[in-house]
């Protein structure tokens, strides 16, 4: 009698393990193609997505916008999206309102009264039901796939707005998600076609300021977007660990693109998780979330992030050790985030 009984647990154990490991993408956007109108079209087609390759949960943000631009919107216009699946979305906001703020203000002028309307436009992300602010950036290339119109975004990585918004999200226990294109050092615009000509001819140094925001308040969790595919080869295993290895408050969100063969890409141009990667997500498991950067399209045509890289968030953690694996495909962002389990 015992045997079929041995036989039937390895079975079922079998099964258990055969389970895909859930997801949590949490990085994700709405493409509206221009008019916010077509936002619960691409909710459809995120939600289908998802469902392809098991995502469990998707945060969905604004980019982070300026005022320029045709549409600007806020973390309000997703509303929708999470009351239409609660439990599969969630909202992080603050790229409509708090990012056109601190690019619009140069950091001298940053006086008593500006604070407070920042920090009143802080309250207004959080009544949106936000658990998190983002996408904030410090440094966005303008990038060719995205339109002639999208901006290139530069200020100071310890611009006194962003000081502030580290302190407003340790008050509050949130995440700030931070787009920050790295650049050690002053560097010329590299002559590469997907760069837009509005990217300044150099761009400046910004290391010392990233880690100068790291250290204002270490209760404030900073999820640095987009590691693992890196548009200026600068974000390598081997920097990405010291900066860990020196600021408890740094995590990372993987944004696992088609492979190349620089050691800036998690993948090689086979799908295969790279051996510094693997030992750099395996010392810090705990520091890594996966965020995706996809922008769901409303409509076939319709600008996009190629799919390749939203499956690669299922083939990185599958090349992982089971339990990093769970950690980084949705503990953690569990814990960042203050999402159920």
């Amino acid at each position: 009698m015992r045997r079929p009984f041995i036989v039937f647990a390895l079975l079922l154990a079998c099964g258990v393990r055969a389970q895909p490991i859930p997801l949590i993408d949490t990085h994700s956007h709405l493409d509206h193609a221009g008019s916010l109108g077509n936002l619960e079209a691409a909710l459809q087609a995120a939600v289908a997505d998802m469902d392809r390759i098991g995502v469990r949960l998707s945060i969905l943000l604004p980019p982070p916008q300026v005022m320029s631009l045709r549409a600007v919107y806020e973390c309000d216009a997703l509303q929708f999206a999470a009351r239409r699946h609660p439990g599969r979305v969630a909202l992080v906001g603050g790229g409509g309102t708090l990012n056109p703020m601190i690019q619009d203000t140069a950091p001298e002028a940053v006086d008593e009264d500006k604070r407070r309307r920042f920090r009143a436009l802080a309250e207004q992300v959080l009544g949106c039901g936000a658990k998190g602010f983002g996408e904030i950036t410090a440094h966005h290339i303008s990038h060719g796939r995205m339109g002639a119109q999208h901006p290139y975004e530069w200020v100071p990585p310890d611009h006194p707005l962003l000081l502030l918004l580290a302190d407003i999200a340790a008050e509050k226990g949130l995440p700030i998600d931070l787009h920050v294109d790295l650049v050690p050092a002053d560097m010329p615009r590299p002559d590469r076609p997907g760069f837009n000509p509005s990217n300044p001819a150099v761009f400046k140094e910004n290391l010392a300021g990233v880690e100068r925001l790291l250290a204002h308040n270490r209760k404030a969790n900073i999820v640095w977007a987009h590691a693992g595919t890196d548009p200026l080869l600068t974000r390598t295993p081997q920097r990405q660990r010291d900066l860990l290895g020196r600021h408890p408050n740094l995590h990372m969100s993987l944004r696992p693109g088609p492979g190349g063969p620089h050691p800036t890409f998690a993948l090689d141009p086979q799908g295969t998780l790279k051996p510094e990667w693997l030992a750099l997500l395996r010392d810090f498991p705990e520091r890594f979330v996966l965020g995706s950067d996809q922008f769901h399209p409303p409509y076939p045509g319709a600008r996009r992030t190629p799919a390749e890289g939203y499956d690669n968030l299922r083939r990185l953690i599958d090349q992982l050790p089971p339990e990093a694996g769970r950690a980084i495909a949705h503990g953690n962002a569990e814990r960042l985030y203050g999402l159920d389990r």
